[in-house]
């Protein structure tokens, strides 16, 4: 059964949607913010189909030009009955997928009477514009006007001249619209890296991905990423899911001439694209009229196959690791217990502390935050100073044994990379660097940053995608930007990775209790609408811990020292009695 993500102006809209439709016509919604639990979610229900109405005989030119919003919105996707609001040549010339533009507010009235024929007046509050790949962009204008005109064709009015793309309310997008990952390769080759996209949620939304996939790496990552997946080869056919869940994925082309090497990492692309469809248990990839020759894996490949290259399936460990009083515990959903070995007995005192992600070392920040000393965390504590500073944030590690510091001084904000046994680099923070940094956390697939810092006297939230040079080594962050959260959100405390393109944010909103929300990385939480996770029960709360995994629980430390977890019905439950003083994922 389908499990997809439900939000809770679906269900309200497709009833609307529904009674429209009984009633003869289609009602459109044009307004609707939308938030909901994360945990303790309502069961998944797929979304109706819509079929919009043609249009009707002598109706006037607005009434055509209303019939033409409305069947831009069917679900499945099809334009067809769009078409036929359309002059005969205006229908051969619209490109309908070339974009898609999500506006709130629409009104529609008579224009100035042309010379010929009518004209009808659209505006527009446009929200978001789709891209025909499916990303989100934010318009530089918001505002749209559309002058319409409309000629009699066979004594009925159709429209000349729309506008290419298509249109749809906010109410339809939230409902109808999921977001999804396209995954492309980082510019090593090496490993998955996401691209956040929005999709129809329908039958064909497998076909969407693969598409979307084809149409390669655009405007990910400062340009960096790449695709294994052939500029020449096109689907041949929709992807179709037989009984037992397998994607059968057929391209028109030929793999004579890719490596093995470029036949695994284009496998890995597609599968990890498709897997996040809930019924899909398998991926067969097929060329022409044959498999994909791939030797010792099967034709149908499993949803796991090439987890070598997604950093963020093959992350080590989601145990959360706490400090109190300079002796170290791990954290269990109901209680903390002491680290075993020297570290959990013999306390070393230290203002932060971060566990590698192989578990193999631990950084601790100590003499007042201006120093960084690191230790293997089997045996004894063996304390090297690798780092200096003034006013040094908790440091993260790499899966290559990197550590990434963040140094606070008087002017700004300095981040050094690079191995312990060697002396760091600096690395170009972009604006953050005219800021304060409170927070900083690399994504689960090392492709991005989140920040949370104070830049032009206003707290914000950050993300920028980390440059690499040609073997691999960070050389700067690029496309830093301000992610905007939803007014009533309130201003960002704190941030972790949810996953390799959402986030998990405490805010505070004025005097409330600050509470946690899950936000895209691309901007569309003001439209889609923030997703609250439980409802924090107490002020305090100062920081948000997760490993950068959607299904691994969250936590949240508070000023008392208390740490918080959900219940299996979305609830924050303490976790033990013992405070603690810090805690923090290995990462």
């Amino acid at each position: 059964m389908t499990t997809m993500h439900v939000r809770p102006g679906r269900t309200a809209f497709v009833l609307a949607a529904l009674a429209a439709l009984v009633g003869g016509c289609v009602s459109i919604p044009d307004d609707g913010t939308v938030q909901t639990v994360e945990g303790g979610r309502p069961q998944q229900v797929s979304p109706a189909r819509i079929r919009p109405a043609g249009p009707v005989t002598d109706a006037a030119p607005t009434e055509i030009v209303n019939g033409f919003l409305q069947a831009m919105m069917s679900s499945p996707v099809r334009y067809d009955i769009a078409r036929r609001f359309l002059t005969e040549g205006a229908s051969d010339d619209w490109s309908p997928r070339a974009s898609v533009t999500v506006y709130s507010q629409t009104s529609v009235s008579e224009g100035d009477t042309p010379a010929v024929g009518a004209s009808v007046d659209v505006d527009l509050a446009r929200e978001a514009v789709l891209t025909a790949q499916g990303r989100f962009t934010v318009p530089d204008s918001r505002e749209q006007h559309l002058g319409l005109t409309l000629v009699q064709e066979d004594e009925q009015w159709r429209i000349a001249d729309p506008p290419q793309g298509a249109l749809i309310s906010q109410s339809f997008f939230e409902s109808y619209y999921d977001p999804l990952n396209l995954y492309f390769f980082d510019s090593a080759g090496t490993q998955l890296v996401a691209a956040p996209v929005h999709l129809p949620d329908d039958t064909g939304r497998a076909t969407y991905l693969v598409s979307s996939l084809l149409m390669g790496p655009q405007g990910v990552l400062g340009g960096q990423a790449r695709t294994f997946l052939p500029e020449t080869w096109v689907l041949a056919r929709p992807v179709e899911i037989d009984d037992e869940g397998v994607a059968v994925v057929r391209f028109a082309g030929s793999d004579s001439g890719l490596s093995l090497d470029d036949r695994q990492r284009l496998s890995a692309q597609l599968v990890a694209s498709l897997r996040q469809i809930p019924t899909i248990t398998g991926v067969e990839i097929r060329v022409g009229d044959r498999p994909l020759s791939l030797p010792s894996t099967p034709d149908v490949q499993r949803l796991d196959t090439w987890n070598q290259y997604d950093p963020a399936a093959d992350r080590s460990s989601q145990q959360l690791f706490a400090m109190r009083e300079g002796t170290l515990y791990v954290v269990g959903r109901a209680s903390t217990s002491p680290f075993a070995g020297a570290w959990g007995t013999d306390p070393v005192r230290s203002e932060d502390f971060r566990v590698s992600l192989d578990a193999e070392r631990i950084a601790l920040v100590t003499d007042g935050r201006r120093v960084v000393r690191v230790s293997p965390l089997a045996g004894e504590p063996e304390l090297t100073a690798v780092r200096q500073g003034t006013n040094l944030l908790r440091p993260s590690w790499d899966a290559g044994g990197r550590l990434w510091t963040i140094d606070r001084t008087a002017t700004g904000s300095v981040l050094t990379v690079g191995p312990t046994d060697k002396p760091p680099r600096s690395v170009d923070l972009g604006i953050l660097a005219t800021g304060q940094v409170t927070g900083f956390e690399l994504s689960p697939d090392e492709a991005r940053v989140v920040a949370t810092a104070r830049v032009g006297g206003r707290d914000g939230l950050y993300v920028g995608a980390i440059r690499y040079d040609e073997e691999g080594t960070p050389v700067g962050l690029v496309d830093v930007a301000e992610i905007p959260v939803p007014a009533d959100t309130g201003v960002p405390v704190s941030a972790a990775w949810r996953s390799s393109t959402s986030l998990a944010v405490l805010a505070r909103a004025q005097q409330r209790v600050p509470q946690v929300s899950i936000v895209a990385i691309d901007s569309s939480t003001p439209v889609t609408g923030a997703v609250r996770v439980g409802l924090f029960p107490q002020d305090g709360a100062i920081q948000v811990l997760g490993p950068g995994q959607p299904t691994a629980p969250l936590y949240v430390l508070d000023t008392e020292g208390g740490l918080w977890t959900q219940t299996a019905d979305g609830r924050w439950k303490q976790t033990g009695d013992d405070p603690v003083d810090v805690a923090a994922f290995p990462g």
